[in-house]
């Protein structure tokens, strides 16, 4: 759910036991990924249960609850570290992403144009932002956005994609649809 242009956090599955050192929160993670999933998940609990809340600790709470479908629980998490820590961009990213998810798309182009202006490395909120605005029936605007992604977009197989994106809508809105 992070952009490929966006610094990555780790997956679960990319933290192993013995690569972990000592932050209570990739161990618990790697837990999650583990054996006995629920022990990790009950140690971020208490992590984030702590005064102050350990951030780390809610954000991969609230991913854990998009896996596993918990989308009020997610939302929650993420509010939660967004109104602890206003400027860390990616707890609006992955609200973002759960907005659009849910379709609640206006809430979402809110939140990828926070993510774009506030770190230039979310380039991808530019397209999906696209693709919401599409959706709402804003052709233009999703033109306008579609076209502001491609020089940014991370490999040719995209920028092949994003390409026949503008091309329809542009055919779209001069009346020549297909």
């Amino acid at each position: 759910r992070t952009p490929a242009s966006a610094p990555k956090p780790p997956t679960a599955a990319e933290i192993s036991v013995a690569d972990i050192g000592t932050d209570p929160v990739d161990i618990a993670v790697a837990k999650v990924n583990g054996e006995n999933p629920m022990e990790g998940i009950l140690e971020l609990r208490t992590l984030a249960e702590e005064t102050p809340p350990n951030l780390d600790a809610v954000m991969w709470l609230g991913r854990f609850s998009v896996q596993s479908g918990q989308l009020d629980k997610a939302r929650e998490r993420f509010d939660q570290v967004i109104d602890a820590q206003p400027d860390r961009v990616e707890a609006y990213w992955e609200r973002a992403m759960l907005d659009m998810e849910e379709g609640y798309l206006e809430d979402a182009v809110q939140g990828f144009d926070l993510c774009i202006s506030a770190d230039e490395m979310y380039v991808n909120g530019r397209f999906f932002k696209a693709r919401c605005l599409e959706a709402m029936g804003k052709a233009d605007q999703a033109l306008t956005e579609y076209k502001s992604y491609l020089p940014l977009s991370p490999d040719t197989a995209v920028t092949k994609s994003v390409e026949g994106i503008i091309e329809r809508l542009e055919s779209d809105l001069s009346g020549s649809g297909i």
